[in-house]
């Protein structure tokens, strides 16, 4: 334990993070990774057997052992961690949000958006053995769930009794039922996930703490395989100018300094008193607690700091970038705004590290050793990555062509001219083309749109007979029509046909422009199917109306709810912004939805032609 008072500083504060070198132990580690590499699993059999550790007859942990989990578990464990869950993935769901967004328009006519993907293949490691680190498991099983990331292993050591600790079984199929875990731990298991055994598939990244062996396996294959947050020892800053009670103080450190004989802790206040006590009060808090052996090793890295000011506080906190802040004075506000650097920042006088370590909801996996600085805790980001996407059309060709022409023979860069000037060439004069992306909370939809197109389709909006309707009005209006809808069927069809509705008459009204020489009209067009009569009028005006008349239907036709059909007309029209007639009478109910769109995409096939007649209207504009 060390008091310093920033009045008689010289020279800036070493925070006591040199990292040295082992070069005995990267040896080892090395050692082991070529075994695993060239013996697979009957190398990581051999370590283990060398290390007095009974391997499994199966790495795979088998179902009938995490069926016998839940048995072995208290209900009060059950519900903590159930509680824990449910905060964690709220948390982490918001950050989804952030990428659900519709693109945004930079200038007329170009889009632009990001799409998440899921890194497709992971590894989890989860410390066990000694002492199950199910929160451990809770941080990084989450994200990389909701993340969608499709194969997810994890790699956990047994216990004595050769068992995977009931609390991770248990734990790890509420989160997800899919996942595959297994029986290794060490820096073989870092190893056999980063090169793949018989046993256990090789993964794209690995994620996980561990040990001085799990660390240095994880920085050796770092450059082969994709790793989280290197990992370094704990540690905790805690601000306290007014709080004074050194017991909770104290309490606030060995949370930290118990993990390990490296793990750093430093308190700041303006008062030289709080600090006497914390230094009266830490030996005492250590002398019969149950991590005694560590602690007394830990606090030996306690920096008792004395300033003269908030200010110097914020400067000093900037400066070490800690993974854990506590801000226990209520005045906590005025840290705020100026705090860049820390990991994760716990504030007023209730909130300890422990609700960010277990249940709260943020990610206990945080940046070490000043790595705050430049780097972010643990989040759905990192199970997965960000792909730019961009769409033009004519206008926005138009209006980037000569910037991008010019920029790119500013540079010498002749190729990069040519690819537009080539497009210039073969540009229509003409072309009623769209793209629009609908997000929301229950749909997610993609649709591309061309007037002049010749009848080409690709549905799938998860709904078959809806499908089958749309592939109808792209056949018989002539239009090309791609539609990709991924929507909560599972909870119901309303939402999937509502939203492809208003997305599809999006569509359709940024496609006709300003609508000007296209027929405009189309009358008595008239679709018979055995008994059954449809006919649809169109008027392609601005003005969004729809009358529809139809036979009784029964409840479904294939799997798509007939009191849908109506609502998907309207939601239709409403958007595309033009007035439509609808009327339909028959007995079977196929017939009588299948000739209704058959007659809509008729008409609308007729009255979106092109003639050269300028406006269809004596205002001028439709």
């Amino acid at each position: 334990m060390k008091y310093i008072n920033t009045n008689d500083l010289k020279e800036p504060i070493d925070w006591n993070r040199k990292i040295s070198s082992n070069k005995a132990l990267t040896k080892k580690v090395k050692s082991i990774g070529l075994r695993v590499k060239e013996f697979g699993d009957d190398g990581i059999k051999q370590i283990n057997q060398e290390l007095k550790i009974k391997s499994p007859k199966s790495f795979l942990v088998k179902n009938q052992e995490i069926l016998k989990a839940s048995a072995l578990l208290t209900d009060e464990d059950k519900n903590s961690i159930l509680v824990a869950i449910t905060n964690i993935k709220a948390h982490h769901e918001k950050q989804l949000d952030q990428y659900r967004k519709a693109p945004q328009k930079n200038m007329n006519g170009i889009e632009i958006w990001q799409e998440f993907r899921a890194i497709r293949t992971i590894g989890i490691y989860v410390p066990g053995g000694t002492a199950p680190l199910v929160s451990s498991l809770l941080m990084q099983l989450i994200p990389a769930t909701l993340a969608g990331c499709k194969n997810i292993n994890i790699c956990t050591p047994p216990q004595a009794n050769g068992k995977i600790h009931p609390a991770i079984l248990w734990a790890a199929k509420q989160i997800n039922p899919k996942v595959k875990i297994y029986k290794i731990g060490g820096a073989q298991a870092i190893f056999a996930m980063s090169n793949g055994t018989k046993s256990i598939p090789q993964v794209e990244k690995i994620f996980g703490p561990g040990n001085e062996y799990v660390n240095e396996a994880k920085k050796q294959i770092s450059s082969i395989t994709d790793i989280d947050l290197p990992a370094g020892p704990s540690e905790v800053m805690v601000v306290a100018n007014d709080y004074n009670d050194p017991e909770v103080i104290a309490l606030d450190l060995l949370s930290q300094l118990e993990h390990g004989t490296s793990s750093k802790a430093y308190v700041l206040s303006k008062s030289k008193k709080i600090l006497d006590l914390i230094k009266d009060e830490l030996p005492l808090a250590v002398k019969d607690h149950p991590r005694n052996e560590v602690l007394t090793k830990s606090i030996k890295n306690v920096l008792l700091i004395k300033t003269r000011s908030i200010k110097e506080q914020i400067k000093l906190i900037n400066d070490c970038a800690p993974e854990h802040l506590i801000l226990l004075d209520n005045n906590f506000s005025s840290f705020i705004p100026e705090v860049s650097n820390a990991g994760s920042i716990f504030c007023g006088p209730l909130t300890p590290v422990s609700f960010g370590d277990y249940a709260s909801g943020t990610n206990h996996v945080l940046p070490t050793n000043g790595m705050a600085k430049t780097r972010s805790g643990l989040g759905l980001i990192d199970f997965g990555k960000v792909i730019s996407f961009q769409y033009a059309n004519q206008e926005g060709f138009n209006s980037l062509a000569p910037v991008v022409t010019n920029m790119a023979n500013l540079e010498g860069l002749t190729a990069h001219a040519e690819t537009v000037a080539v497009r210039k060439k073969q540009l229509q004069l003409t072309t009623r083309e769209s793209f629009v992306i609908r997000r929301s909370k229950e749909t997610e939809i993609f649709i591309n749109l061309n007037l002049d197109g010749n009848g080409l389709y690709s549905i799938d909006t998860g709904i078959n007979f809806l499908d089958h309707m749309l592939e109808q009005l792209s056949k018989h209006s002539g239009i090309n029509l791609s539609v990709k809808c991924i929507g909560d069927t599972h909870i119901d069809e309303h939402h999937t046909i509502e939203d492809i509705a208003i997305a599809l008459g999006s569509s359709i009204n940024e496609a006709l422009g300003d609508r000007k020489n296209i027929n405009r009209y189309s009358s008595n067009f008239s679709i018979v199917m055995d008994e059954c009569q449809s006919d649809c009028l169109i008027d392609l005006s601005s003005r969004s109306y729809l009358k529809y008349q139809t036979s009784k239907l029964r409840e479904f036709v294939g799997d798509l709810p007939t009191e849908m059909v109506e609502h998907f007309f309207k939601s239709l029209v409403e958007n595309a912004k033009f007035t439509c007639h609808l009327k339909t009478k028959g007995e079977n109910t196929h017939h009588i939805v299948e000739s209704s769109f058959k007659s809509f995409a008729k008409a609308f096939g007729e009255a979106i032609k092109l003639n050269s007649s300028g406006s269809s209207s004596t205002k001028g504009f439709l």
